[in-house]
């Protein structure tokens, strides 16, 4: 038998601070790992959360970093993926 919330009870869900708090704890985990392996790399890239509330009150956290050029490389610039890797070690 399978249950279906309703949309204030996912909204309720998302805006609960556990839920929140854990969100932010695996992004700093991932952040960390991705800076790790930028450093290691020889990059120079910052890696950062951006955490909150999407329009519609789906609660998000996302790992970013400084350079999309050292994430996807270009002709001068050699690919390390950091963020990409980080998310796989998870």
């Amino acid at each position: 038998m399978a249950y279906r919330l309703s949309n204030k009870q996912v909204e309720a869900i998302m805006r609960n601070s556990l839920l929140q708090r854990q969100l932010r704890i695996t992004g700093r985990q991932v952040a960390s790992r991705a800076q790790s392996i930028t450093r290691s790399d020889g990059g120079t890239a910052e890696i950062s959360l951006v955490t909150g509330i999407r329009p519609r009150g789906r609660a998000y956290t996302n790992v970013q970093s400084s350079s999309a050029d050292e994430e996807y490389g270009t002709s001068t610039r050699k690919r390390r993926r950091a963020l990409g890797r980080a998310a796989r070690e998870r």
